[in-house]
């Protein structure tokens, strides 16, 4: 079932002057680009008002990998950039402060006859999704293999949750790390993302206060939520070894009765049996076909808001829809992906997806 909402642009009560910010600088400390510019013309005495024509920024829960990509009109006084220059990406409002919404180093840049030049940004998720490698863990926490991960990655961390403890647990390259580490916060119950400050989050979805309200007929240019049954109702999963009965020492036992690691959870006529060798105690298995069934019960609704920018809706973040005339349409959700878009011709605007249900994400390949 889905639902769709179009507001009247006249009910729009108000008219705010974007504005945006961007600095980056090279790796010997010069100066890659520097400015401060206050859009729809204003401001073209800076370089980066004057030239730039399209800023946009898409971020997402993992193994989702974040970008900015930042065009430049034909100019020959255009700033310069180059190859893994690092830098931030600010966005916002000129009766406000702009809000930082990426931090990133380029990592192409791209030419044509007509002049123009476009260049993208990215964070640690490439690093991570660059990173193959095959490796055991002996008695080491979610987290604690996370953050070896982003150390070899030579990736900044945010929050990082211990999550589920393995008395034993092997990665190899047929995924990256990026997708590991989204693997791992899907059986712990976790989500895990990069922050704004490009640092990596991984822990539970802190369901606190909406960072931001959109109503119907004041900020919403566009509404949709969509109504499914979700792909899995019951999950069993079944584990390998007996660490919980006979002491974590015992975690290479192959068990002969595996009633002692299978567990269930959830409920509905879509069954699902799930084998998974890295569950070798009761506890971990029990975990995980929880973690499984309320991930598939997130799937339930979801939904895509386009708003005038918005540069405090981050994901991982939760936002309150109100007074729309359908009650499906109203509600918290948490934001699982973000776009938040600046050109000169259409202005500013963010596009997110989200959420109706407590701790957002997805099955994601778990199953």
């Amino acid at each position: 079932m889905t639902f769709n909402l179009l507001t009247d642009n006249d009910a729009i009560s108000s008219v705010r002057r974007p504005i945006f910010e961007v600095n980056f600088s090279g790796g010997d400390g010069t100066t890659g680009g520097l400015g401060s510019a206050v859009g729809l013309g204003q401001g073209a005495e800076d370089p980066w008002a004057r030239s730039i024509v399209m800023v946009s920024v898409e971020s997402g829960l993992a193994p989702f990998v974040d970008v900015a990509t930042v065009e430049l009109a034909a100019d020959e006084e255009a700033p310069q950039v180059a190859l893994d220059d690092e830098g931030t990406i600010s966005l916002g409002y000129n009766d406000s402060a702009a809000e930082l919404v990426f931090t990133a180093k380029i990592n192409d840049i791209s030419y044509n006859l007509r002049g123009t030049q476009r260049f993208s940004g990215v964070n640690g998720g490439v690093s991570l999704s660059r990173l193959r490698i095959n490796q055991s863990y002996e008695q080491q926490s979610a987290g604690d293999i996370v953050s070896d991960l982003a150390g070899q990655a030579s990736v900044d961390t945010d929050t990082v949750e211990s999550g589920m403890d393995f008395p034993f647990y092997v990665l190899d390259d047929r995924s990256n790390a990026y997708q590991h580490i989204a693997t791992l916060a899907r059986k712990s119950g976790y989500v895990t993302y990069f922050t704004t400050e490009g640092k990596l989050y991984f822990g539970p979805y802190a369901d606190g206060q909406a960072v931001q309200t959109f109503s119907y007929g004041v900020d919403i240019l566009s509404l949709q939520v969509k109504e499914t049954r979700p792909v899995v109702g019951s999950v069993t999963t079944i584990g390998e070894g007996a660490a919980g009965a006979e002491g974590q020492e015992a975690w290479s036992w192959l068990i002969k009765d595996p009633s002692a690691v299978t567990a269930e959870a959830g409920e509905g006529e879509a069954m699902r049996l799930k084998s998974d060798a890295s569950l070798r105690s009761s506890q971990a298995s029990q975990s995980a076909a929880d973690s499984i069934a309320a991930a598939a019960g997130r799937t339930a609704l979801t939904g895509t808001i386009v708003v005038p920018g918005a540069p405090l809706v981050v994901v991982g973040s939760t936002i309150e829809i109100t007074d729309a005339p359908n009650d499906n349409l109203n509600g918290t959700c948490m934001v699982c992906w973000v776009r938040h878009q600046y050109s000169k011709q259409q202005g500013y605007i963010s596009v997110i997806d989200f959420s109706k249900s407590a701790g957002g994400g997805s099955l994601g390949g778990l199953l």
